[in-house]
């Protein structure tokens, strides 16, 4: 499918920063788990990111429905490229390399700019495209967010550990080869993330474009307007039933990736960076694989059942995963999890670009991405706890995990009926689903 112009020049400058952000967000999780060995810092500045969100989420939200979305682009673009190319800098005053203060502040300004970023694309492909065109722009948003994904997850894999290799063994066959990289610091990693920041700025400051949709001007305080999508929600209490149950698996994926899986990796599997980065590219190619055949996979099939046919293999896969030491049974939940995540972000948001205004699009999400960190500080907490950083005890972390995605799974399949018969009608779903 072709995008409009806008949006594609929005879709390159995201592939670009997006590219040198997901080896920076790989690296930093592995860096207090491997480097600092103090995988319960890891826990606490990820809590402490959550607590912040839980106020810049809903903030954000009102600051996407008031601003030109590209206005939005250009400022955080701006911010996330001054501290990663600060943060850089620091570090080369140091012997250790980047403080570890610095680690976290770049942390949680990629988070909170992710907050924001994402949410204002998705209202922006809002904007630009036909209602008709819905779900085939969702689906683009979503390859090229996972093909960069799925390609600084294999970057990361070398930069993370490097590569010392002299020849390659086929069985009793060896092929002489020279490849050495060494492992990057983080200060490099961080530079070339913050560039790319500012490449980025040039491509947004040439989008020009028509809002397809009503521009409505926002009034209020920042509060009176944030109560403005919780009063829409209210009034419509399946929309919010299908808002809250149909995000628990990204919830899940934002806690896993970010506090969970690199202490799984090295406390329970026992392995190196090389199979931590690897399990992102192999999240990511089965995200990519989501992202082209979803819409055909589901096509006859109504969009709240497809979600919870996709939470049902997740919450299955993550308990088999759980109790397993196998790498390759690692992997291989890291692509269905791929799968399953980015075909409910795209059946999800497309039927909410269907049932909410593009006027209150920003603070509808902002109202469900503060519930959705709610639910992740509430587990954080629980997992702060020395016991789930002790030996392989991560594992039962995991499996709490894989409760929380069954009881949303129970949640949903409870409200089906409702959601199927009146959020909308049978035959408009399929329509959806199609579009």
């Amino acid at each position: 499918m072709r995008a409009s112009r806008p949006l594609n020049l929005l879709i390159i400058s995201n592939i670009i920063s997006g590219f040198a952000q997901g080896i920076s967000m790989l690296a930093i999780p592995w860096y207090f788990v491997s480097i600092l060995h103090a995988p319960e810092k890891l826990t606490l500045m990820y809590m402490l990111t959550l607590v912040g969100s839980i106020f810049w989420g809903l903030y954000s939200g009102t600051l996407i429905d008031k601003y030109p979305r590209k206005k939005i682009f250009l400022v955080f673009s701006v911010i996330g490229g001054v501290v990663l190319c600060g943060a850089s800098l620091t570090g080369q005053f140091y012997a250790t390399g980047v403080p570890t203060y610095m680690v976290v502040v770049v942390f949680m300004a990629t988070a909170y700019i992710n907050t924001i970023y994402y949410p204002a694309l998705y209202a922006f492909a809002q904007e630009v495209s036909e209602p008709s065109r819905y779900g085939k722009v969702n689906s683009l948003l979503e390859i090229q967010s996972q093909a960069m994904t799925f390609a600084s997850g294999a970057v990361g894999a070398i930069l993370l550990q490097g590569i010392d290799v002299d020849a390659i063994h086929i069985g009793s066959l060896s092929i002489p080869i020279s490849l050495h990289i060494a492992r990057w610091s983080l200060s490099r990693i961080f530079m070339i993330d913050g560039l790319t920041y500012f490449i980025a700025i040039a491509l947004i400051a040439m989008v020009k474009y028509t809002p397809l949709t009503e521009k409505h001007l926002v009034l209020g305080s920042v509060w009176e307007r944030f109560k403005t999508g919780n009063t829409f929600l209210r009034s419509h209490p399946l929309v919010l039933a299908f808002g809250v149950s149909s995000l628990s698996i990204f919830v899940f994926l934002l806690l896993y990736a970010n506090a969970l899986e690199p202490i799984f990796v090295l406390n329970h599997l026992h392995r190196n960076g090389t199979i931590f980065a690897l399990s992102t590219a192999s999240y990511a190619l089965g995200a990519l694989i989501s992202g082209v055949w979803i819409r055909q996979v589901f096509r006859n099939i109504n969009v709240v059942k497809a979600i919870l046919l996709l939470s049902c293999i997740t919450w299955l896969t993550l308990a088999i995963c759980a109790v397993s030491a196998s790498t390759i049974v690692f992997l291989g939940f890291s692509f269905i999890l791929g799968i399953t995540n980015a075909g409910t972000r795209v059946l999800r948001i497309t039927y909410l670009f269907h049932h909410v205004p593009n006027q209150l699009i920003g603070r509808v999400n902002s109202v469900l991405f503060m519930i959705g960190t709610l639910f992740r500080l509430g587990l954080a907490m629980i997992f702060s706890l020395t016991f789930f950083s002790e030996g392989d005890n991560v594992t039962w972390a995991l499996l709490v995990c894989a409760l929380f995605l069954l009881f949303n799974f129970v949640m949903l399949a409870v409200t089906y009926k409702g959601l199927r018969v009146n959020y909308p009608d049978p035959e408009v779903q399929k329509v959806i689903v199609k579009s």
